[in-house]
């Protein structure tokens, strides 16, 4: 069989990263670009014309059949209608997947980048051959990020947006969120409120070091801590086979993985799912997201045609 072509785009907050991956999972032509002209309100000219610059020059016999666009926000449920993306405000209230494919004259899925980071690491741990089983994707860095696959597919709700865990309310907290909200998990418990907790506890400590120079204050704890309570949450609700963890907060040097998990299964459901919760950790690579999207629109492609 002919091998299958797709471009993956993760956008970011800072960078865009492109890549064309095959259905057996090889990436090539791997590029990272700054992503400041999609702050603008040309945002979406700007992100077609670096497309298919890349495209003419890493794609010129027209392999590539589809594109997998990996943001982190909110996407309508048939993964073409960008709904909030605070990083990246150009591309808000747009209806991306379909602009891009018009442009391109391909097919296009845009999804959560989270979606994206689980599925790469499920494929390469091989955690889901039956394609039966519920993994949680907790990727704490800047903000929450959290996938919910359940029973062998991914989870997205009635309007496209479902897994927001950071932004689930907490109790008796007033903060407002950068989403509008009040008391979100990521007034608390994100890589964006440690920062602040720094600049504001520890002013002489970068934040790279706080771990390893101040792990074992009573602020940095109860850090650890306040996050492990959405993801009690979500275990309890789920039951999952597998926790996937990963993102720069939990990749830093001597971050207390050991307290996370301990305290999450203190605060899950006891007997079950806490006695049993089986934690797995996410590749810490800057083309898991391109691997991944590529990987699920494959996917989403074969779906589609199953059902025509």
């Amino acid at each position: 069989m002919e091998k299958r072509y797709v471009l993956g785009v993760d956008i970011g907050g800072t960078n865009i990263r492109m890549g064309i991956v095959s259905d057996d999972g090889a990436l090539s032509c791997f590029e990272r670009q700054g992503c400041q002209a999609l702050l603008s309100e040309n945002a979406i000219p700007s992100l077609i014309g670096a497309l298919q610059d890349y495209l003419k020059r890493s794609d010129p016999d027209g392999r590539v059949i589809c594109a997998a666009i990996g943001i982190p926000g909110q996407v309508s449920k048939d993964h073409s209608y960008v709904y909030s993306i605070p990083k990246v405000q150009g591309l808000q209230n747009t209806d991306l997947g379909n602009r891009i494919s018009e442009a391109l004259g391909m097919p296009v899925y845009v999804g959560h980048d989270v979606d994206f980071l689980l599925f790469h690491d499920m494929q390469k741990m091989n955690l889901d051959p039956e394609r039966n089983r519920t993994i949680l994707g907790i990727y704490l860095g800047t903000g929450f990020g959290n996938s919910l696959y359940l029973n062998g597919r991914f989870h997205s709700g009635r309007h496209g947006v479902a897994g927001e865990l950071g932004h689930i309310p907490l109790y008796r907290v007033e903060d407002v969120c950068n989403c509008g909200a009040v008391g979100c998990v990521e007034t608390r418990c994100c890589g964006q409120a440690l920062e602040e907790l720094v600049k504001r506890e520890f002013p002489d400590c970068f934040i790279a070091e706080i771990f390893a120079k101040h792990g074992d204050d009573p602020r940095i704890i109860q850090f650890v801590k306040d996050c492990a309570i959405p993801i009690a949450t979500e275990v309890t609700l789920l039951d999952p086979d597998y926790v996937m963890m990963g993102g720069g907060v939990i990749m830093m040097r001597n971050f207390p993985i050991q307290l996370l998990e301990a305290e999450v299964r203190l605060r899950a459901r006891h007997p079950l799912p806490s006695e049993d919760l089986q934690f797995v950790y996410a590749t810490d690579s800057q083309t898991s997201g391109v691997v991944g999207g590529c990987m699920v629109a494959l996917d989403w492609m074969d779906q589609r045609d199953k059902t025509r």
